[in-house]
């Protein structure tokens, strides 16, 4: 912060406020919580009364916890927090309201994205992060054959889904499912595609993308343990009913294969963001489907399921050591099929050091 010339961070619940103090809130909604840091280490909490005492037993000792009711509202409290206060670096991620209130409480502050503070925090990997995130990836890992062998003919997209959540459940008891996709068919076509009813038809080619949160020991007086943040896992596995319908199916999946290990390849220290991007997508556009690929190529992994670096055209940001990202190249072609594959790699001393296991090099196959 002081090298930043930033006098106070303003952090609301959520990854950033979880990574410094382990302080989890879901329910918090228009009701000003925030914890105020100023440069010199003291620190002043805002808290509705009805939270005060869940913020106290994260607080450290000597910050200051700061309660206000329904009726008097946030305001005074945050008046109080913000004053003096000449550069004041705000959640990124917060409520807008909230910016406009920190705003006019500080008319003469300049406000800036908390980013540039906690950004750099976040990016680079602990051995103890390392280690959640391969636990995480474990989790995943395990359910890959399970999961592909839910995907059998007359089976509706939401069942496949139920099960897979059932076989991460039982993987992960004390974490949480993060999310998942189950795309068929056509609808593989659609890379963020929101899980349906269609059946699986005989050929039809699926995606699945999936990913677990493990829990992190906070220290708290409720269980020690989050139920809202902690380390991700992701993955993305291609597969089909039985022969693929489609006859272009297994050379579209050879050519997002191989794209992907290019990537891979070129993971290393000081390499730009984008040219890990550059990798994958000169593959693809050398067989032909470079408008198929729809997307960028990587995405941080973290506390967060999306989190910085982000592997894009225009991204020059060096790799370093201990930055964690997918590789998930992919070619979608409408109303027919899309092929994805996914893994999480760490940056090493001089290679990608993967997280969890490689894709097939092969289309995978349920029975039809």
């Amino acid at each position: 912060m002081k090298s930043s010339g930033v006098d106070l961070l303003l952090l609301t619940p959520g990854a950033d406020l979880f990574y410094l103090t382990g302080f989890e809130h879901g329910h918090a909604a228009e009701r000003l919580l925030a914890l105020a840091l100023r440069a010199d280490g003291s620190a002043t909490w805002i808290a509705p009364v009805m939270n005060v005492p869940q913020v106290e037993e994260n607080a450290l000792a000597g910050e200051v916890v700061r309660g206000w009711t329904d009726a008097e509202w946030y305001l005074p409290a945050l008046r109080d927090a913000v004053k003096d206060a000449r550069t004041i670096a705000f959640d990124d991620e917060a409520r807008s309201a909230f910016l406009q209130d920190v705003i006019g409480a500080a008319p003469h502050a300049k406000v800036v994205g908390s980013g540039q503070i906690m950004r750099r925090l976040r990016l680079l990997k602990s051995a103890d992060e390392l280690a959640y995130l391969r636990k995480a990836a474990a989790q995943v890992d395990l359910t890959i054959p399970k999961a592909i062998a839910l995907c059998r003919t007359g089976r509706s997209e939401r069942e496949v889904d139920q099960d897979l959540c059932a076989l991460l459940r039982a993987k992960n008891p004390d974490g949480a499912v993060a999310f998942t996709i189950v795309a068929s068919g056509p609808n593989a076509a659609l890379p963020h595609h929101e899980t349906a009813d269609r059946r699986v038809e005989k050929g039809d080619v699926i995606i699945l993308d999936f990913g677990t949160r493990v829990s992190v020991p906070t220290g708290g007086k409720h269980g020690g343990r989050s139920h809202i943040y902690g380390y991700h896992s992701d993955i993305t596995v291609t597969c089909c009913a039985g022969e693929p319908a489609d006859p272009e199916v297994r050379e579209v999946y050879r050519v997002v294969y191989e794209a992907q290990q290019a990537a891979i390849a070129a993971v290393r220290p000081e390499v730009a963001c984008e040219q890990i991007d550059r990798a994958a997508r000169s593959v693809i556009e050398a067989a032909g489907y470079g408008p198929n690929f729809l997307h960028r190529t990587g995405h941080g992994l973290g506390l967060q399921v999306h989190e910085a670096p982000y592997l894009k055209s225009g991204n020059t940001e060096l790799l370093e050591q201990g930055m964690v990202f997918s590789i998930e190249p992919g070619i979608y072609l409408p109303g027919r099929f899309g092929v994805r594959l996914e893994v999480i790699v760490a940056v090493g001393q001089n290679s990608a050091m993967p997280v969890n296991a490689v894709s097939a090099a092969r289309l995978p196959t349920a029975a039809a």
